[in-house]
């Protein structure tokens, strides 16, 4: 029987009918989106929600390499009132993502990245 586990911070491959496909995980908890428009809470709690996610994740990792996505929409935290607090939590991660050997990519390497791993390496992998 698989491992029934969360997939929400590591690519993983999904059998489907035309083949596998590749899914790099994209966490609706750090979408600006939702955050700022939907439930309404600040930038201050933005901020601090991508800070501790990060904090958390880096501790996480050691064992495994995860995937953190912060989606961030111009017409949203691009605006004065809100990109200060954004740019302080994203100086945070800078700061400690060196000694924790962080890879500030895009979906699309990661895609490759994943594409050029040996079988059997990623959950799910063909």
């Amino acid at each position: 029987m698989p491992s029934l586990r969360p997939v929400d911070d590591q690519p993983i491959w999904l059998r489907t009918r035309s083949g596998p496909m590749l899914s790099v995980p994209y966490p609706i908890e750090l979408n600006d989106m939702g955050v700022a428009i939907n439930r309404r809470e600040s930038a201050e709690v933005f901020a601090d929600m991508i800070v501790g996610q990060f904090d958390e994740m880096i501790r996480q990792c050691e064992s495994n390499p995860l995937v953190m996505n912060v989606s961030v929409h111009p017409f949203i935290f691009g605006q004065p009132f809100r990109v200060n607090r954004l740019r302080k939590a994203l100086v945070h991660c800078r700061q400690h993502a060196q000694a924790a050997r962080v890879w500030w990519t895009s979906p699309g390497a990661i895609s490759e990245h994943c594409h050029a791993l040996p079988p059997g390496t990623l959950p799910g992998s063909p």
